[in-house]
């Protein structure tokens, strides 16, 4: 048993992915399913039959637009699943623990309780940028320790966390623990993380997703980047049959090079737009702070962060307050929306000032 195999849970290790038959030249009378489509099946032919336990055209594709193996890539129901089967795989209730590095995304908080893991909050530090405090991290080790979870850029700071900090906590982790690296916001950034990590690390997982840059929040697409044998154990604990034939076909639309390329111009856009409006709220009186992002969303530092939020809510605009985190007690952040939005936004709080 390799030492990555021996991190996972007990039950895990001695598990199985889920079988089933699948013989597509053969007629299905095995499955308990109707034999006719519905007429409005948007994907032709698929909707009356269950998918694949695991969507294998649709890991091809993924796998070639993230520049690895298809055996190096598990499609998950958006990157949150992947952080949830994370848990799951490696983290023992009661028993182990995980760090995770606040503000951050609140799901890598959420799962590991759900799943009775220990969760270990090491602050990012607010007064240098929001970024890692390395010396920190591993001053909190124990042999309890699993997984440790960062994000880059990070959401809601929108910074992108210092290569350095991340190579020395992931050479610091090697046989002692998994590194989730979450790049969700990556394309923001002009990155394409995967394959320099896993190769060289390979006990990094990456975690990507098409709800941000590829605009299919709604599908709940993401996928899991890591070495065959993590992946291995990741069909252990996931559920087959999850990932709907609707949503294979869309994001299968959606990765279309003339739609990729469409999107790659919206990408410029909002990052066109996110340095123009970053410049022009410094400007405003309420504003303390803009502080820089690599993303597609701004986070401020305001004088009433309260009164800030409510001014631009009754103009019209929802904001994201997010007051219990660490460093976020006066900030907001913004997402930027379209050119007439963002001017809209501002003009409503140029009007509050």
């Amino acid at each position: 048993m390799s030492w990555i195999t021996s991190l996972a849970r007990e039950a895990v290790q001695k598990g199985r992915a889920y079988k089933a038959p699948t013989t597509p030249t053969l007629a299905r009378l095995h499955a308990n399913e109707l034999p006719w489509a519905p007429d409005y099946d948007p994907a032709p032919g698929k909707l009356n039959f269950y998918p694949l336990l695991f969507p294998a055209e649709l890991t091809e594709r993924m796998a070639e637009h993230y520049g690895v193996r298809s055996e190096e890539i598990s499609v998950t129901r958006g990157s949150s699943e992947g952080i949830d089967c994370l848990y799951r795989a490696f983290c023992e209730s009661g028993r182990d623990s995980a760090i995770f590095c606040p503000p951050s995304f609140e799901m890598f908080r959420w799962y590991g309780r759900l799943q009775g893991a220990r969760v270990l909050e090491i602050p990012l530090r607010a007064d240098d940028g929001f970024s890692l405090d390395a010396p920190a991290i591993k001053a909190a080790w124990s042999d309890d320790v699993k997984l440790l979870i960062l994000c880059s850029p990070n959401n809601p700071t929108g910074n992108l966390m210092d290569p350095d900090d991340v190579l020395e906590l992931v050479e610091y982790a090697r046989e002692r623990s998994v590194v989730v690296l979450d790049a969700a916001y990556a394309e923001f950034a002009g990155l394409n993380p995967g394959a320099e990590w896993i190769e060289a690390h390979p006990h990094v997982v990456v975690l990507r997703t098409v709800s941000k840059a590829l605009g299919l929040a709604g599908v709940r697409c993401g996928a899991m980047i890591a070495c065959e044998e993590i992946i291995g154990l990741m069909r252990r604990v996931q559920s087959p049959y999850s990932f709907s034939a609707l949503c294979e076909h869309t994001v299968l639309e959606a990765m279309k090079p003339e739609n990729l390329a469409r999107m790659q111009g919206r990408i410029a856009l909002v990052i066109d737009e996110r340095e123009r409006v970053s410049a022009l709220l410094a400007d405003l009186p309420q504003v303390r702070t803009v502080y820089p992002s690599r993303t597609n969303f701004v986070l401020l530092k305001v004088a009433d962060a309260d009164g800030f939020n409510a001014a631009a809510r009754d103009g019209g605009y929802l904001l994201r307050r997010i007051p219990d985190e660490p460093g976020l007690e006066s900030c907001v952040r913004i997402t930027l929306g379209t050119p007439e939005q963002n001017d809209g936004l501002l003009a409503t709080l140029r009007a509050a000032a």
